[in-house]
């Protein structure tokens, strides 16, 4: 893996950190590649049980990388512009077709690209001084990286067209608010506390939690009946596995279940 995106595995966790801090992680071709590698190496790696995604230095991502554009201006920006999304929208896929848990851990700024690809992601754990703006308007830009679909799932229309349109600057007692991040931790607890955020889930029922990304995933896209036919289907295939014969018997004895993912 190039050094722009960093890529290790311990004890089931995944952890693919961007890697450009000298400009915030701003999003380039290079960048948007490595992490479209990095995320389909995470799905495909079954002894992978939770993935996070962090950003080095002082930011998560600054969105995309302004004097990367400025450089290519009435020099094939358009083909530039379709090279960096389809690759960054390759990670998207990954990241939300992937049956297994992906955190984000948000320090810093986390802005256009960079907030639309937290909001890709399963679960938010962020600092109480990160930083969130779409800020795709500033720049006479429509927003990528599936933040049109995933912010009216996730607030509404009207809240998602306001973050849009506007592209003002909130922290994270707005994004609490608006529903947007899981969890705030101080800036000196963000790695203790993401580590022990995804150790929990790697050490989780993870064909469950498969299913349940999956069954989130498809709900606003099905009528109720298609949907509780898909419920009962993917609780029928979940009571197949070790964990679920793992989990019912740990109930009964009391005690804490050992989970294997499988």
């Amino acid at each position: 893996m190039a050094d722009t995106v960093l890529f290790k595995v311990d004890s089931g966790v995944a952890t693919i950190t961007l890697n450009r801090p000298d400009s915030l992680n701003a999003i380039d071709h290079t960048l948007a590649h490595d992490l479209r590698e990095a995320t389909l190496q995470a799905e495909m790696n079954q002894d992978i049980r939770c993935v996070v995604i962090s950003g080095s230095g002082p930011a998560f991502m600054a969105g995309g990388d302004i004097r990367a554009f400025k450089e290519r201006l009435g020099k094939e920006l358009d083909r530039y512009m379709i090279d960096v999304t389809h690759d960054l929208h390759d990670a998207i896929m990954a990241i939300r077709r992937m049956p297994k848990p992906v955190v984000a851990s948000i320090h810093g700024a986390a802005a256009g690209a960079g907030f639309s690809l937290a909001m890709a992601c399963d679960l938010i754990i962020a600092t109480e001084d990160a930083v969130f703006t779409l800020a795709y308007s500033v720049i006479g830009a429509s927003p990528d990286g599936s933040s049109t679909y995933s912010l009216p799932r996730l607030i509404g229309y009207h809240r998602a067209m306001e973050l849009m349109l506007l592209s003002d600057r909130f922290g994270v007692e707005r994004a609490q608010e608006l529903g947007l991040i899981n969890f705030a931790v101080a800036k000196d607890e963000l790695e203790s506390e993401t580590k022990k955020l995804t150790e929990r889930l790697a050490s989780g029922p993870t064909f469950a939690y498969g299913k349940a990304k999956a069954l989130l995933g498809k709900s606003l896209e099905r009528g109720i009946g298609d949907q509780l036919d898909a419920e009962a289907q993917h609780i029928m295939e979940c009571s197949r596995t070790a964990d679920f014969a793992e989990g019912i018997t740990a109930f009964l004895e009391k005690r804490k279940p050992t989970f294997i993912g499988s």
